[in-house]
């Protein structure tokens, strides 16, 4: 049985072209992750990338593992350990209000899912972790897709959450085009 996000988006699709581009993202970290959480891994990678997209030059952009987001101010890390000198410099300073890793999880809020915070900066449990919150975002919308979606970033503005919701679903479309 596939999520409600897979069937609203196949409502809104080619069911052929859907199903090719399900079987590429099958098989990899995405897919796995998305089918235990009865995701769409095109909305779960749409998440990643509106969340932490890094582009190194213009031909690539991707979801990026070491990045960060401290009061509103984004964080590209290069590598895992400067991600994490600056996640722990910045609980030092006491501020828990930062966003971490590819699914950008909030410390503050999500924090107490994990043991110590640096483990946010692992992919697999970022994204596991991320996937969970995506998902029971969704479940608490189950008429309005881009409502659910958009309560991974907001969950205070409805309208703000619509406008992230239909951001994500553009964004998983293109990219079911590329991959």
């Amino acid at each position: 049985m596939e999520s409600m996000a897979a069937d609203s988006i196949q409502a809104n699709s080619n069911s052929q072209h859907i199903t090719a581009s399900t079987i590429k993202l099958r098989n990899t970290l995405w897919g796995q992750v998305a089918s235990r959480h009865r995701l769409d891994p095109y909305i779960l990678y749409a998440v990643a990338l509106v969340e932490s997209a890094n582009s190194d030059d213009y031909a690539t952009i991707t979801p990026w593992p070491w990045a960060l987001n401290k009061s509103g101010k984004s964080i590209i890390s290069t590598t895992k350990q400067e991600a994490q000198h600056v996640l722990l410099k910045t609980l030092t300073e006491g501020n828990r209000h930062i966003d971490i890793g590819l699914m950008q999880i909030n410390l503050y809020w999500h924090g107490h899912k994990v043991d110590k915070p640096e483990q946010l900066l692992n992919p697999v449990t970022n994204l596991e972790i991320g996937a969970n919150i995506l998902a029971e975002a969704i479940q608490s919308s189950p008429t309005n897709l881009e409502l659910g979606i958009g309560r991974y970033h907001s969950w205070q503005s409805a309208q703000s959450a619509v406008q992230y919701g239909q951001r994500v679903i553009a964004v998983a479309n293109q990219i079911r085009t590329l991959i």
